[in-house]
């Protein structure tokens, strides 16, 4: 192993803690969190191998998922995302509260692209940066509840995770 990636590796900070709709694993290095993710029990044997919690970050999601709190202190690290799938995720973080929604088609809007509802449908299928980026709160036209995946735990229903997300937030949706 190259001296730059033991550092490299030794800034990263991997955890998982529990959350409303089971264990999550956080990725949080140097410049920020990096990655939140539902994590499965192989998962979870991996996370706890490579290192400390960050409590700061894992206080503030606590905070977060208790309702004590409707915003996320704690800096976010989208280096690695690009192009429009890094315009749309911060359009999200920019532009929609706790508690508030938005449909696909007008965040494509909000984001400079009407018209790529779908192309935003992907990007939050490939979101690696739950809650703080907060894919839940989009929805499909009408309000209906739309899709929920990509990091989903196996054997669980999407669905009924982006609910659960919803009411913590005090939103109701549509079938």
């Amino acid at each position: 192993m190259t001296a730059l990636r033991s550092r490299v590796e030794a800034m990263v900070r991997v955890w998982t803690q529990d959350s409303v709709v089971g264990p999550i694993t956080v990725v949080a290095g140097e410049h920020g969190v990096r990655e939140i993710a539902f994590a499965d029990t192989e998962d979870v044997d991996i996370a706890g191998r490579n290192g400390d919690r960050d409590e700061e970050v894992a206080t503030a999601i606590d905070r977060w998922l208790s309702g004590e709190v409707h915003s996320l202190d704690f800096e976010i690290d989208m280096s690695g995302i690009d192009g429009f799938r890094r315009r749309v995720l911060d359009t999200l973080v920019q532009h929609v509260g706790w508690g508030e929604t938005v449909t696909y088609g007008e965040l494509a809007e909000l984001a400079g692209s009407p018209g790529a509802a779908r192309a935003v449908g992907s990007a939050m299928a490939n979101n690696p940066i739950l809650f703080a980026v907060p894919c839940h709160r989009v929805l499909a036209a009408g309000g209906r509840i739309g899709g929920y995946g990509g990091t989903v735990m196996p054997n669980s229903d999407p669905l009924s995770i982006k609910r659960t997300l919803l009411a913590h937030e005090g939103v109701t949706v549509k079938g």
